[in-house]
């Protein structure tokens, strides 16, 4: 390793560690990597969510919120799942609402405002998953088997836990730490983990380009629409806000921390080239498509489209406006059967843009360009270079 390179390279994550914790800061945090208070207001809009002819409530000496209709009497109560426990989505903490009758028997769960994308949440709201606990009693619920909502997984799971803990502590129960046991999930998990030995072995044993097509096959499958594994600026956002907690979400951790620190020694681009999905789906289309491939136009007055991009990004964060996040890159299509239109339209259109660019979203990606180090051929010619997969 080069020292220029590794003096650059330290300074480029210098300059990223400061921009995140001032992003981290202006959300609120007033630490970066821990956060010990868990700040959830609850007003009546959400407590009617639950009851709807409440007019109003009140929180009693245990932080339980009593629940009563304009005749004066008692319509129910309410759990508030953060007060018992923090369960980790996606993005961050999912907390619940869970109101129940003088039986303790559930009459409703709704989750309240959080960092989680707008699609994964409304995917969990449906009879065959939240709805299986309503009228179920606190004890059932402890051992309810709840299956999760694919391409939700990370929710659905904070769900299922935020319910079995508020229950357990409520009843002064032992509830086991939730965690998918089913044989699907130990499955998925030795295939990420074998998908990282996969990506090492790419990256650093030679002669292995005449297999780079069926690897790229492997990464779209696996770690795109199986797993759903995929580093974004939502996810990063989510982390900074929210903290990490490796129980809800080791797997995109592991991922992240092999990508860093392999750029950090001189691998750049490692994750981009060798786990993203996205990026084998684009290189996929190149190679199959019958179209010559132009660069996409990728540097305006000397700066790169996806810096200019990320800092746009961080400008809008660190001025407290929140967009969401996940709209912003086209990762969501892997999770087609759950979201939107408009995120499937963005998917194929990086998917065309394939058919006669070299990897176009590359071109602007804001967590590639967030991932990314300088290294010692690009010191003196700042100028963003095209991103080659096959090259890598």
């Amino acid at each position: 390793m080069r020292i220029k390179q590794i003096h650059a390279t330290i300074y480029h994550y210098y300059i990223l560690l400061v921009l995140l914790a001032a992003i981290a800061i202006s959300g609120g945090r007033d630490f970066l990597f821990h956060k010990d208070a868990v700040v959830v207001n609850v007003g009546l809009a959400d407590i009617q969510e639950v009851y709807p002819v409440a007019s109003h409530f009140t929180p009693n000496r245990y932080g339980v919120y009593e629940v009563f209709g304009a005749n004066g009497h008692k319509t129910g109560t309410v759990f508030l799942s953060s007060n018992y426990t923090r369960q980790f989505g996606y993005a961050g903490i999912v907390p619940l609402l869970i109101g129940v009758d003088e039986n303790l028997i559930i009459s409703k769960i709704v989750v309240l405002p959080n960092n989680e994308t707008g699609d994964y949440v409304e995917a969990i709201y449906s009879n065959k998953f939240i709805g299986r606990w309503q009228g179920v009693s606190l004890e059932d619920a402890l051992q309810l088997q709840v299956d999760v909502v694919s391409g939700a997984t990370h929710t659905s799971k904070a769900v299922i836990a935020g319910v079995r803990h508020t229950a357990s502590h409520v009843l002064n129960a032992d509830a086991s730490v939730v965690a998918e046991t089913s044989l699907w999930s130990t499955i998925k998990d030795i295939l990420l983990l074998v998908m990282l030995l996969l990506s090492l072995m790419m990256a650093y044993k030679k002669g292995r380009a005449k297999y780079r097509s069926v690897y790229l096959m492997l990464v779209l499958l696996i770690m795109g629409l199986i797993l759903n594994n995929v580093l974004s600026t939502r996810l990063l956002n989510g982390w900074l806000l929210e903290g990490f907690m490796w129980r809800a979400n080791w797997q995109s951790m592991l991922v992240f921390i092999l990508a860093v620190t392999l750029s950090l020694v001189g691998k750049r681009k490692f994750y981009c080239n060798y786990l993203c999905p996205m990026g084998a789906l684009q290189e996929l289309t190149n190679k199959i498509s019958p179209f010559k491939k132009r660069k996409l136009p990728t540097v305006f007055m000397g700066v790169s489209l996806r810096e200019i991009y990320l800092t746009l990004i961080a400008g809008a964060l660190l001025t407290g406006f929140t967009p969401e996040l996940a709209y912003l890159e086209p990762f969501m299509f892997f999770s087609f059967h759950i979201i939107g239109i408009g995120l499937i339209l963005f998917g194929v259109a990086v998917i065309v843009l394939s058919l006669f660019y070299n990897q176009p979203w590359c071109a602007v990606c804001p967590t590639g360009c967030l991932m990314d180090t300088l290294p010692y051929n690009k010191i003196k010619n700042v100028e963003s270079k095209h991103i080659d997969h096959a090259k890598e």
